[in-house]
């Protein structure tokens, strides 16, 4: 832990996973960009608006064929960025209107034939997977004073998978078929603001929003018949504020929920379904060398199978407390249960689980205890 003169700008707790990162909306080298300046745009019916435009864009592309085995394996992609910068000097004023696409996209087959005395057959598989993003990032800045920024992407995401093979035993004259097929989709959109009226000194807001399904099927004939189809949907959101005041005190909170759900059947006939969500809150900031962390977060899945219903939940809290170069306190409690219904066994029935941690570090000397207490069966355990 460094000194709080040196504090980097983690007061502000990180956003959950699937959260759109800052580095997306805000990174970004700008001294590759070729300047150019545009004759002008109009702006209204009145005089036109010159501006100085930058622009960068990439494609790279490639494709190629490898034998493996049996199979012939053919692999391509396609890549391409677009930047866009637009600039205007108003006075002591620069506005910047920074604009960014990109759009990946890449496949993969893979085709053959077996001859063996074991067997006799052919395949055909492919993979896709395409993504779109497009984010744009405007910026005011004042000389001697701060900036207003404002920024936002949105992501479109698909893939695809589909197996198709046919064989056949030479040796008991028995034909086989596999057909497998999967599909997925998804999109997210995040947002950035800030407002610095002074260097160091600004309020920090941050969202994001996500949501995606898969919807996966397989067929087998071999002397029999079986299939299955299964699907999940998944969606969530994040979000993140924070008050800088410089090197004086600072203060974040950030929160994400998400949720899930999902289904899968197998013939001839066995069906099960589920369901899952999940929190985390987490509120931290720091006066000086003082600083502090609280975090929350609990989840819970349902699942249920043929007769059997199955569910688990867990709740934690953790804190975080000290003062740089002198002490520093963390604890964490966790409340876990989970559960069978219908059981003859009061030990699957219900079971839970109370565990704690706590470490001290004074002037460099750390020390920890832990406990976890469990029932049922009862059970008592140093961590």
């Amino acid at each position: 832990m460094g000194k709080h003169s040196r504090r980097k700008p983690s007061y502000l707790p990180k956003v959950a996973a699937g959260a759109a990162p800052l580095a997306l909306l805000l990174a970004g080298p700008a001294t590759a960009l070729a300047a150019q300046t545009d004759p002008a745009i109009p702006l209204g019916s009145s005089v036109p608006l010159p501006l100085d435009h930058q622009r960068e864009g990439s494609l790279d592309r490639g494709v190629g064929v490898s034998g493996e085995g049996d199979a012939t394996v053919l692999r391509g992609f396609l890549n391409s960025t677009e930047r866009n910068v637009y600039s205007k000097d108003l006075g002591d004023a620069k506005v910047v209107a920074d604009v960014r696409r990109s759009v990946r996209e890449s496949v993969e087959t893979r085709d053959g034939v077996t001859v063996r005395p074991d067997k006799v057959g052919a395949l055909a598989a492919a993979k896709t997977a395409e993504a779109v993003t497009q984010g744009q990032r405007n910026t005011v800045k004042l000389d001697r004073y701060g900036s207003v920024v404002a920024g936002n992407e949105t992501k479109l995401e698909r893939t695809g998978e589909r197996l198709t093979e046919a064989a056949l035993d030479p040796r008991t004259g028995t034909p086989s078929l596999i057909s497998q097929d999967g599909r997925g989709l998804g999109a997210s959109e995040g947002t950035y603001h800030s407002v610095r009226p002074l260097p160091g000194y600004g309020v920090i807001n941050e969202t994001e929003q996500h949501a995606g399904g898969e919807l996966d099927r397989a067929l087998r004939l071999d002397g029999g018949f079986s299939g299955d189809l299964g699907g999940a949907l998944e969606a969530g959101r994040s979000s993140g504020h924070a008050v800088d005041l410089g090197e004086y005190a600072a203060v974040g909170t950030t929160s994400a929920q998400h949720g899930n759900g999902r289904f899968k059947g197998v013939l001839p006939l066995d069906v099960g379904s589920g369901g899952g969500f999940g929190q985390e809150h987490a509120l931290g900031g720091s006066v000086g060398p003082a600083n502090g962390l609280v975090t929350t977060e609990q989840a819970a899945d349902l699942a249920h199978h043929g007769a059997a219903l199955t569910g688990s939940g867990a709740n934690t809290i953790s804190g975080d407390l000290g003062i740089v170069d002198v002490a520093q306190v963390h604890g964490t409690t966790t409340t876990s249960v989970r559960g069978l219904l219908p059981t003859a066994d009061p030990a699957q029935a219900g079971h839970v689980t109370q565990s704690g941690t706590l470490d001290l570090t004074v002037f460099g000397q750390p020390t920890h205890t832990g406990v976890t207490a469990g029932a049922l069966p009862l059970e008592l355990k140093q961590s």
